[in-house]
């Protein structure tokens, strides 16, 4: 879990962290860098603690999961986001 109070995710921050397999990400977060969950293949659940809409606000958020990880949705507080 990332705590509230941070606004952005590093580029690469949690990049090869194979163990890794569920992250919470709270809706403070503005932007992820990219490459920042590369390589986490065991991550398979990214809980987002904010709408769909303000998740599709988040800048980078393509680049910064997608590489490398197992990720299919996004669960949000409104719904699912299919990748």
């Amino acid at each position: 879990t990332i705590p509230r109070n941070v606004t952005s995710i590093g580029y690469s921050a949690f990049s090869g962290c194979t163990g890794l397999t569920n992250i919470t990400i709270p809706n403070s977060i503005t932007g992820i860098g990219d490459d920042a969950f590369y390589g986490c293949t065991s991550l398979t659940n990214i809980n987002y603690l904010g709408t769909k809409s303000e998740w599709n606000n988040v800048s980078s958020v393509s680049t910064g999961w997608s590489n490398g990880s197992s990720i299919t949705t996004i669960t949000c507080t409104d719904g699912q986001i299919t990748i």
